[in-house]
């Protein structure tokens, strides 16, 4: 996935250096997807060498080099090779936690209640954050743009949710 980010941005955003990169992915990305900010310039290096990105070495005045990198022909094709790739909307969550109901009986109920109440306060910050981030987002997305902005949000918002339905219901369950 994270290929497919670099290389949107890249064709969104015209040449960038991988700090931007990895700003650009911090400041916009960051609530719906699990990029590891310091794996970026392993990936940037990587496209480089496979010719889906170019690159080219720019020193501005007494600032330190930088390298900035390109989106290629190839590289838009990959891209949007991708974008089509996903489009066979697939859906296969995971719950490790659901281990420690299964194997509860070697745990105290305590301890599960105590882990449930903090996951229900970090699941309500989340979405706090998730709807705070969207509406500044829509403050400076273009219009045309708006609509998928609210798709990409409320996808992430309503798992969320679930989530902490889950949790609080699981957390009532255990204190009867």
């Amino acid at each position: 996935m994270i290929p497919l980010y670099i290389l949107g941005l890249l064709q969104r955003y015209g040449p960038q250096h991988g700090y931007k990169i990895k700003k650009i992915i911090s400041e916009q990305l960051s609530d719906f997807t699990q990029i590891k900010l310091p794996t970026i310039y392993y990936h940037l290096e990587k496209m480089a060498a496979d010719g889906t990105l170019s690159s080219s070495n720019e020193k501005d005045g007494s600032r330190p080099e930088k390298t900035i990198y390109y989106i290629t022909e190839k590289g838009i094709e990959a891209f949007q090779n991708m974008l089509k790739d996903l489009l066979v909307f697939d859906y296969h969550p995971s719950f490790p936690s659901d281990g420690v109901f299964y194997f509860s009986d070697y745990l105290e109920v305590s301890d599960i209640t105590v882990h449930l109440d903090t996951y229900i306060k970090k699941l309500n910050k989340i979405i706090t954050s998730i709807q705070n981030h969207k509406n500044e987002t829509l403050l400076f997305v273009p219009d045309e743009m708006k609509t998928m902005v609210n798709i990409i949000f409320s996808h992430h918002e309503r798992h969320y949710q679930a989530e902490l339905d889950w949790a609080s219901e699981s957390l009532t369950m255990l204190n009867l």
